[in-house]
């Protein structure tokens, strides 16, 4: 990781970016589930609103244009950030780096995507960010740098407690329940290499 770490508090968040369902992991007192607060985007209206204590599901903004649909994307992961972290304190963005599956298409509108955002948490005076490695994420949550959605989801289960499928009425593995693992995790790496480096 390359970004110089500074020794003032920090508020710790962890974002698995997409276009359809990103999801943020705001990192509490210590790393703990139950500490942390998440928060995702959604086109479901079902999966709008509060589940259990901590996470929280918002609609999607309609949107005319690709750009438009970018810059809501980035303003609303940039105000999650900063209603989530106190004023004095910065916020220590993690990010998980591109996983090169895509085609076509698609390729160029996550890379514009993720490329806005991180433009603007740039510019941002009181936010730093890092990327992280996918599989490293991966390898950290279940020991396997090749894990697939099953394993991710049943190491967090193992390690939280928590049944998200169950918290959400969903049969199979799907968005926002990867998502949200997947921020988590990112989240994890982030505050332990934080910590270590203090």
């Amino acid at each position: 990781m390359s970004t110089k770490y500074q020794k003032k508090q920090q508020t710790i968040v962890g974002i698995d970016y997409s276009l359809n369902s990103p999801a943020i992991c705001i990192v509490g007192d210590n790393f703990d589930f139950n500490k942390c607060s998440f928060h995702f985007l959604t086109s479901k209206k079902k999966h709008i609103g509060k589940f259990g204590k901590n996470i929280f599901g918002y609609e999607i903004k309609d949107y005319n244009t690709p750009i438009e649909r970018f810059n809501n994307i980035s303003l609303w992961a940039l105000d999650i950030i900063h209603e989530n972290k106190p004023k004095r304190e910065t916020a220590q963005v993690f990010i998980e780096g591109y996983s090169f599956g895509s085609k076509g298409q698609a390729v160029f509108q996550i890379a514009e995507n993720c490329g806005l955002l991180k433009y603007k948490l740039h510019m941002s005076p009181s936010i730093l960010y890092d990327t992280v490695v996918p599989s490293v994420v991966k390898k950290y949550a279940s020991g396997k740098g090749n894990a697939d959605k099953q394993l991710m989801y049943d190491s967090f289960k193992e390690h939280t407690k928590k049944d998200l499928l169950k918290m959400f009425d969903m049969g199979k593995l799907n968005n926002p329940v990867t998502d949200i693992i997947d921020s988590y995790y990112i989240a994890k790496v982030g505050y332990e290499n934080t910590e270590s480096k203090k």
